[in-house]
């Protein structure tokens, strides 16, 4: 019985492993908990090393560099178009388009390029543990979406913004798009509220459709993403009674972008290919959602 222990112990493993080569669900599942889990753990290093100066700009750029060989195993390789856009020191409300927690680890590969950035994220993220806790100290600005002040929180992040040269992220769709078909949903009037109330151009960023990832089929295999930064619209013509022009402009062009620089989607296999070892994950539900509520 002894002498069984260590086969059993072996057994474990390359059980999982035959599984995970084999069964495209199980290759899924254990993607997601791969992401959950690496991401938990790193924030809680991230969390001590920033302790000692909260919200302090750099700390983003600590946390890049950290997280940069965990979110290589993905498997996911990013190009990144318009940098040149970037180079400015100038504040604007930055909008993205939103599908997936994948989203994340594009704002990872932006950040060092956007240099003082905060996220909007919904107040629950603070309490997601050690997670939120490193949005924290990264900068975050974190809004009760249920608070009847939620619409003045978010002017006010927006004052601070440009008063340092900070760019305020926002994700204009208000929650995720995973669906297929290189579509926006609607955009909600927050951002460009808080554009128009400070006088922050627009800049839009537009991520391609992720045509390795389908959470319908449980299927994500590694693959290309591609970030193009768009030039910044000036809001300085726009007032709240022409927002509405405001709005279709930038999500006109972002939807076009979309179609521009995303690639078809392949053929699927059942299988996860074998001569791959990435991994790759599929989303964080709400915990990576950083919207804006208002639509009005």
């Amino acid at each position: 019985m002894t002498g069984s222990c260590p086969l059993l112990w072996c057994a474990g493993p390359l059980a999982v492993y035959v599984l995970y080569k084999l069964s495209s669900k199980c290759n899924f599942i254990l993607k997601i908990a791969y992401l959950y889990t690496t991401h938990m753990l790193m924030a809680c290093v991230v969390s001590v090393l920033c302790l000692p100066r909260p919200r302090h700009p750099d700390n983003g750029l600590l946390a890049v560099k950290i997280m940069k060989p965990v979110n290589d195993l993905l498997g996911i390789q990013w190009t990144i178009e318009g940098l040149e856009l970037l180079d400015t020191e100038e504040s604007a409300v930055v909008v993205m388009n939103h599908q997936s927690s994948v989203d994340l680890l594009a704002l990872f590969e932006l950040w060092p390029h956007l240099k003082k950035v905060a996220p909007i994220a919904k107040k629950q993220i603070l309490y997601a543990g050690p997670f939120g806790l490193a949005c924290y100290l990264l900068g975050c600005v974190f809004i009760d979406r249920k608070s009847p002040t939620s619409r003045e929180d978010v002017i006010t992040a927006g004052v601070e913004a440009k008063s340092n040269g900070t760019k305020l992220l926002i994700f204009p769709e208000g929650t995720r798009n995973g669906k297929k078909g290189l579509s926006l949903l609607p955009f909600k009037k927050g951002a460009f509220h808080v554009a128009l109330d400070t006088k922050m151009p627009i800049l839009p960023i537009v991520v391609s459709e992720y045509n390795f990832l389908d959470s319908q089929k449980m299927i994500f295999t590694p693959g290309h993403g591609t970030i193009k930064v768009l030039p910044r619209i000036d809001t300085s013509g726009y007032n709240k009674e022409n927002i509405n022009d405001l709005v279709e402009l930038t999500r006109s062009r972002m939807l076009e972008t979309l179609k521009e620089i995303s690639q078809p989607n392949p053929t699927h296999s059942s299988q996860p290919s074998s001569s791959s070892s990435s991994l790759s994950a599929h989303s964080f539900g709400d915990h990576s959602c950083l919207s804006d509520k208002k639509d009005s």
